[in-house]
């Protein structure tokens, strides 16, 4: 029974971590930030605008602002500035597509 939930554990731990290599945000390139529900668009443009970022899409249905910055420390100043999840924004942008295309059946 313990090699069972060694297994599962372990098998877990591997997919949170290979979701974390693909989703790693790339410095220059688009980054989603993800923000707790309920933020409204000023909020998010404004802790963009406080990480040195440049705003590309606010979505305050989901939370998210895709942006992008130059330095290398963007994706941490955007936690700094209260995003709970920053990732690669292609990947966001997709996810949120299928997630819609989902939704509307």
């Amino acid at each position: 029974m313990r090699e069972i939930g060694f297994g599962l554990v372990f098998s877990l731990a591997m997919a949170l971590s290979a979701f974390l290599v693909a989703a790693w945000p790339v410095p220059g390139q688009p980054i989603a930030a993800f923000f707790p529900n309920g933020t409204s668009q000023p909020e998010m443009a404004r802790a963009v605008a406080e990480a040195g970022g440049s705003i590309l899409q606010l979505d305050a249905a989901a939370a998210v602002a895709i942006s992008v910055g130059d330095g290398r420390d963007y994706a941490a100043s955007l936690y700094r500035a209260g995003a709970w999840l920053v990732i690669d924004g292609s990947l966001a942008q997709s996810c949120i597509r299928q997630a819609r295309s989902l939704a509307n059946g």
